[in-house]
């Protein structure tokens, strides 16, 4: 048992024990609303969620992983046919009617709100899930089939504002794309990039008119 542990924590570097206390800490502020809608509001609440998360998510790529990114060709092209892949999904999903296609109205109430949806949010969860907690769980296993797994599966099941399996099942073919380009090119901004286009085409589809 102690021999284990000694390979556990030679494997386990201290910065990833600092990347799991990241997430936890990600988790924590996303649940925190429970406590504050009551005393500051939902509008209030989320736009605070968002700013916190964003900063912390800033902090955390310059410290760890923005010295990993050299973008090239090579990986631009690999990025280009994930986003096609991506999209591709989204479509289909769109074309099963499992969506809100046309429901949506963008008012002044709520351009921040889908703003941070779109810009702001995939930033910081591809900081969290594809960042943090996928380097977390790399040294862990000699593959990459389980790191890849566990992050997709609880980046799939934290989205609690989806019901059904459909989504989740589609949210977890999402981060297993992303979570490759992520190792495949070893870098952040790339996934992000392809994480907010992918939002900006659901919300396109669901516009309905400005007012």
């Amino acid at each position: 048992m102690r021999r284990f542990n000694v390979i556990f924590f030679d494997k386990i570097k201290q910065k990833h024990f600092f990347f799991l206390f990241v997430f936890i800490l990600h988790v924590s502020i996303l649940f925190a609303p429970g406590t504050s809608i009551p005393v500051i509001g939902m509008k209030k609440t989320i736009q605070s969620i968002f700013t916190i998360e964003f900063i912390v998510g800033i902090i955390v790529f310059f410290l760890f992983f923005f010295k990993e990114e050299l973008i090239s060709i090579e990986k631009i092209k690999a990025a280009s046919v994930a986003l096609f892949i991506l999209l591709l999904i989204q479509f289909a999903y769109y074309s099963l009617g499992t969506h809100n296609a046309g429901l949506m109205t963008i008012t002044k109430n709520n351009i921040s709100t889908i703003l941070m949806l779109v810009l702001v949010a995939p930033f910081y969860e591809e900081v969290f899930y594809r960042g943090c907690l996928l380097d977390f769980l790399k040294p862990l296993t000699s593959g990459l089939i389980f790191p890849i797994m566990a992050t997709s599966v609880t980046f799939s099941l934290i989205h609690t504002q989806y019901s059904s399996l459909t989504d989740h099942f589609v949210l977890f073919f999402i981060s297993v794309i992303l979570c490759a380009v992520r190792i495949m090119t070893k870098s952040l901004l790339l996934p992000y990039v392809l994480h907010m286009l992918m939002n900006l085409f659901v919300f396109s589809i669901s516009v309905q008119g400005f007012y």
